[in-house]
């Protein structure tokens, strides 16, 4: 098991149990257009227009029982048509790794041109020390990189990517027909609105918090119907998601709970059940 494998399913399940901080939709149909898979912390999000069908990030590797949450919300993964990852850390491109079970094998990948550098391992994902952190999922060639602001049209689904650097320096936010918003691990949601992104997890979180501010004067809320996080749910609310996104949550507080909604322990087994 990689350094950072090791670090994503054994120790931030212990280090964050009890603080409320990861509170993953349940699996199921959450829109007209959006349903969802959840896996341990963070979703898969599906989008189905007509006949088409769109993803958004691959979960972890080898998810036990992945296509059996799929059949409960409808969703056929081999019929996607394209899949947009939001960064290649291993619970989002995870189920893309050439060396485990790809169920997305018919899909067109997309990723920010910025993010490759952690799939071809030119960064490291994150320093701890004098320890440096490299990225554990290898994905086949044939992926297409998105630049900032590119608009993708996939048959009649509007795809524009938004480059939100600080959790990684080339994390992308995806905005679907205008109205969609899929913000992957820049945005915190709790009940009090949408916060920066944990730090523990970010590259540098005061570039996270500059890059959602630069991003939040880019959009139209007014026009954002849902805003959805990788691991806190989502939101009708699009300017709640953006209104405390220049803090940085204090976990390490005493007592401190994000959401005390949320499940104790996201990675306990009857919690995938």
């Amino acid at each position: 098991m990689s350094l950072i494998d090791f670090f994503a399913m054994k120790v931030v399940p212990k280090m964050y149990r009890g603080k409320g901080a990861l509170h993953p939709c349940e699996t199921g149909k959450l829109t007209e257009n959006v349903s969802c898979i959840r896996q341990y912390d963070v979703n898969v999000f599906f989008i189905t227009k007509g006949q088409t069908t769109i993803a958004i990030d691959a979960g972890y590797k080898n998810f036990p029982n992945f296509m059996g949450e799929c059949a409960k919300i409808g969703q056929q993964p081999q019929k996607v048509k394209a899949l947009f990852l939001t960064h290649a850390d291993p619970d989002h491109a995870g189920g893309l790794d050439v060396h485990k079970k790809n169920h997305f094998e018919n899909a067109q990948i997309y990723l920010g041109k910025v993010e490759e550098n952690y799939l071809t391992n030119t960064y490291h994902r994150k320093k701890i020390g004098p320890f440096g952190m490299k990225n554990s999922v290898s994905v086949k060639s044939g992926y297409k990189l998105l630049a900032d602001g590119q608009i993708t049209m996939i048959d009649d689904i509007k795809i524009q990517s938004f480059l939100v650097p600080g959790h990684t320096l080339g994390h992308m936010a995806y905005l679907i027909d205008d109205e969609l918003l899929f913000t992957g691990d820049s945005i915190a949601l709790n009940q009090q609105g949408g916060w920066c992104f944990f730090d523990i997890f970010n590259l540098n979180s005061e570039m996270n918090i500059k890059s959602l501010k630069a991003f939040k004067k880019r959009l139209d809320l007014a026009k954002i119907k849902y805003v959805f996080t990788s691991h806190n749910g989502f939101t009708d609310d699009a300017a709640a998601a953006f209104r405390h996104t220049d803090t940085i949550p204090n976990w390490k507080q005493k007592g401190f709970v994000f959401d005390k909604t949320a499940p104790y322990d996201c990675f306990a087994p009857h919690s995938n059940k």
